[in-house]
């Protein structure tokens, strides 16, 4: 289940982080101070809003949320490796598709 993501949040930092000021801010959105705070507050946004203050702090918040949620919805890959010696019968015997036989005849 994908962890919800807090947009306001998000804006708040990075207009924290950015060379802006609040007022700064909210006049590149065309907006009063004042509505900037309840943006820091909404959990969610529409896709236009959102591409506007995008472009107004230069920051892609669009792709970090996908990111974001692929990241938690995709579990962490664990690889193991082993070798393990089996005679030519038995080999046979594990029903094996034809392309993993050969290769492991031409690695033997």
């Amino acid at each position: 289940m994908a962890k919800k993501i807090h947009i306001g949040s998000i804006i708040r930092q990075k207009v924290l982080d950015s060379p802006l000021s609040v007022e700064e801010f909210a006049a590149g959105l065309n907006l009063h101070r004042t509505s900037i705070y309840h943006i820091f507050k909404k959990e969610t946004m529409d896709t236009e809003r959102l591409k506007l203050i995008s472009d107004v702090l230069g920051y892609d918040f669009i792709s970090e949320i996908y990111q974001k949620q692929d990241a938690e919805q995709t579990p962490p890959v664990q690889t193991i490796f082993m070798t393990v010696e089996i005679d030519a019968k038995t080999l046979q015997k594990l029903n094996l598709p034809d392309e993993f036989l050969l290769l492991v005849k031409k690695r033997t």
